[in-house]
């Protein structure tokens, strides 16, 4: 569910941006900073304060509004202040970005065990909320294409309906979550669905005396047979690059430590370039955490790269402290005649992020692969690439 709250978070603040890149990526690091912040009335501080720096207009800047309303709402809802939570959210002009913010509490709630049953009327808000206006077109936020709106309103139903199903299984109303559940899994590929969801949807069909489907849901996706399919290694194998030297390199970690591929010559090397900004990242983080436990043997980089400004590496270093991972996160730096270009990620031709790129014992580049769909085809995908990297 974090995965999904994520990439809804990234939409939602997308979608509404048209100002230059520059000026969207200090509103964004002001904005992200309310986050951090425990007084929410120094959020409401905050919120005026952006508003007239910016000169944010209540109509031609209604969607930034909204997402300044949105942290304000939440802020007082961490703070246990539900009233002054519901007059914020109240504010909140359009129906997608409020049914988003509503969304985001019920989940926060049900994570941190408390006021479940408020959680639930939230969640439950949510849902209806969605339902009401799913099919209106005029829900759509301005400067939102058609197409993209149609396929997101899709991929939003997902959380919506899910957050709902597993505060009520913790409510033990499962009859009502397993509803919810096949509603949020309607329309999606159960193999690119995410783990957590797998599992909730498996509980809820034994609990309704539904076993032999909940059985035949799991034989069909255990990873595990997945991975040691001769097949997908086939596929995987096709991709692999034969007799190319990777670049060497050598960066700085959080705690000014160099880090060279030379050094590391006779283990297999995974490289995931990311950045803190950007969400499919950040998003793929909890299974690069899974994978690198699962497998010590190899070395796992998080090479944070595109990070712009003097306050790149304590941006980082306050992301990882934060989340507590990753580890071993190397500052990638710019070049110096093109300050647009990042040293490591030009080297390995990365040409968008997240990229994972699989090195041999050899030193030998055998895998790149980029972008971000589920946690299970992540990690469904890297197994394969580490076991055949490391046949080498």
């Amino acid at each position: 569910m974090k995965t999904i709250m994520i990439l809804l978070l990234s939409m939602l603040f997308c979608c509404s941006w048209n100002a230059k890149a520059q000026t969207k990526e200090t509103l964004q690091n002001r904005i992200q900073m309310m986050t951090k912040e425990s007084d929410p009335e120094k959020n409401v501080v905050s919120m005026r304060n952006i508003i007239r720096d910016y000169q944010l207009d209540s109509v031609k800047n209604s969607e930034d509004i909204d997402v300044l309303k949105g942290q304000v709402a939440l802020s007082f809802l961490k703070a246990g202040t539900f009233l002054k939570f519901e007059i914020y959210i109240g504010l909140i002009r359009n129906k997608f970005n409020q049914t988003s913010y509503l969304n985001m509490a019920a989940d926060q709630l049900f994570r941190a065990g408390n006021n479940m049953d408020y959680a639930q009327a939230l969640a439950q808000k949510t849902v209806e909320l969605y339902d009401s206006y799913k099919d209106d077109p005029s829900a759509r936020p301005d400067g939102f294409p058609l197409e993209d709106w149609n396929r997101f309103m899709r991929m939003a139903a997902y959380p919506y309906y899910e957050t709902y199903a597993a505060i009520l299984h913790e409510n033990r109303d499962d009859k009502t979550a397993l509803i919810f559940e096949e509603k949020a899994l309607k329309g999606i590929d159960l193999d690119d669905a995410m783990s957590s969801s797998i599992t909730l949807y498996s509980t809820l069909l034994v609990s309704q005396g539904q076993e032999d489907k909940a059985r035949e849901i799991l034989m069909k996706l255990d990873p595990i047979q997945r991975e040691g399919n001769d097949t997908y290694r086939t596929k995987i194998a096709k991709t692999m690059f034969t007799n190319q030297e990777a670049s060497n390199f050598s960066l700085l970690d959080l705690h000014g430590k160099r880090v060279t591929l030379a050094d590391l010559r006779g283990k297999v090397v995974v490289l995931d370039f990311w950045a803190t900004w950007c969400a499919p990242c950040v998003a793929s983080m909890p299974a690069m955490e899974k994978i690198s436990k699962q497998h010590p043997e190899v070395v796992f980089l998080f090479v944070a790269t595109r990070e712009n400004g003097k306050d790149a590496a304590l941006r980082v270093a306050s992301y990882v402290k934060m989340n507590k991972f990753p580890v071993n996160a190397l500052m990638d730096q710019p070049m110096d005649q093109h300050t647009e270009l990042f040293q490591v990620a030009s080297a390995y031709k990365v040409d968008g992020i997240p990229t994972k790129v699989v090195i041999d014992r050899k030193g030998k580049l055998r895998f790149s692969t980029k972008g971000y769909s589920s946690d299970r085809e992540l990690i469904n995908e890297l197994e394969a690439m580490i076991a055949i990297a490391k046949e080498q």
